[in-house]
């Protein structure tokens, strides 16, 4: 009875730790996209990149949704190409709202001849943040 009753507390116990197991509270929320583009996460940034024909527009939005202000973070572009590898920087446009006269996006009019893809680097680093985070989208090109 007594190898019983230790059995059973062990597989009762061994099943509630199994339910909390990959559960992280303190993790990066499921952002979804706003804009129709592809998003990547921080801690407390949000990319969204749209691929225009001649231009891709960058979004970077609080975990709330929110457009960030120009000032609580700072962000750099530059792409790779896939053949040479060559790192070249990119210069972003700040858009802004024509209804609210406040900053909207990025943009990058750039598209790179003799090839259909290429790797968008962000250098993003929040302003209440000891660190940046360096993150990659792939782009493929429209004929």
């Amino acid at each position: 009875m007594k190898l019983l009753s230790i059995a059973l507390f062990t597989a009762l116990f061994a099943a509630t730790t199994l339910a909390h197991e990959g559960h992280d509270h303190d993790g990066p929320s499921s952002f979804q996209p706003l804009k129709g583009g592809v998003v990547k996460s921080t801690e407390s940034i949000n990319l969204e990149v749209v691929n225009k024909d001649t231009k891709l527009e960058i979004y970077v939005f609080d975990n709330d949704g929110k457009v960030k202000e120009t000032g609580t973070f700072d962000l750099k572009a530059s792409m790779k190409l896939p053949k040479n590898k060559k790192i070249e920087k990119l210069t972003l446009e700040p858009v802004t709202d024509t209804k609210t006269s406040k900053f909207s996006h990025y943009e990058i009019n750039s598209k790179p001849k003799n090839t259909h893809r290429y790797t968008l680097i962000l250098d993003v680093k929040d302003a209440k943040e000891n660190h940046g985070d360096k993150i990659e989208f792939t782009i493929e090109l429209k004929k």
